[in-house]
């Protein structure tokens, strides 16, 4: 039994971790694939520009009080959206989900070229995923004028694997995280413990967020036969601007 339970469990992490493929490379190759991904590090880099964050404590609050309210919000409930969406064949909730995080992510001076870089992304994903057939994601993406967002693409694989949904949000959330601080450590003096001491506490900090907000969700959700965009998505209504520029 003790055999069993040791070789499910390193299969399951084998699983993950290449779920979590992608979001390694992307990080890697940041500066040439923009789209939904961690390039302006959701605000952070403008704010070490300006002077805002200058210390591991100023960088400490940046992530607490503003980046992971708002990953978990958008990111995280996007790629449960898509998971939901996903399970019931709807192509349509799936390109809105991506599009309401393209709005929301991607620099106005990027968007004429979203489209060009969301297809260098499928091309990325493919390549470490060659055993997946794509072609549903891109007909769904063309169908609809859709981008293809970093956390839309990692979200499609990880429902393709079998991953829990839980796995495929947190496994994204800690990756955008990881990501900021690895940023930020290049622009303001952070030592090697304290990127470690902050990487735990953040941690802790970025699913006690994520667990209070689903839960939250969860709470107000209808029934999974609704039509309500309120099912796919149900933090959609806290984007606020962002929705009226695209319509399916």
């Amino acid at each position: 039994m003790l055999f069993n339970i040791t070789f499910n469990e390193h299969r399951r992490r084998k699983i993950v971790n290449r779920g979590n493929k992608l979001l390694d490379y992307v990080k890697l190759l940041d500066s040439s694939i923009q789209v939904g991904g961690f390039t302006h590090s959701f605000g952070m880099d403008a704010h070490i520009a300006e002077g805002t964050i200058r210390n591991a404590e100023d960088l400490e609050s940046f992530m607490r009080c503003q980046l992971h309210p708002s990953i978990v919000r958008l990111e995280g409930m996007a790629i449960k959206g898509i998971y939901t969406a996903a399970d019931h064949n709807d192509a349509w909730r799936t390109a809105l989900i991506d599009k309401l995080v393209h709005v929301q992510r991607t620099p106005v001076n990027l968007r004429e070229h979203a489209s060009t870089m969301g297809k260098r992304l499928i091309k990325l994903a493919h390549a470490l995923h060659p055993w997946i057939d794509f072609s549903h994601l891109e007909q769904t993406l063309a169908k609809y004028e859709s981008v293809g967002c970093l956390s839309t693409v990692h979200a499609w694989i990880n429902h393709h694997l079998e991953i829990p949904v839980e796995e495929a949000v947190l496994g994204y959330l800690h990756s955008a995280m990881s990501a900021c601080i690895t940023e930020a450590s290049k622009a303001i003096p952070l030592h090697t413990d304290t990127i470690q001491d902050l990487l735990v506490r953040l941690a802790a900090d970025l699913e006690h967020e994520w667990h209070t907000v689903s839960a939250s969700a969860a709470d107000g959700l209808v029934q999974p036969t609704s039509t309500s965009m309120k099912t796919s998505f149900p933090s959609f209504h806290m984007l606020g601007a962002g929705l009226h520029a695209y319509r399916a």
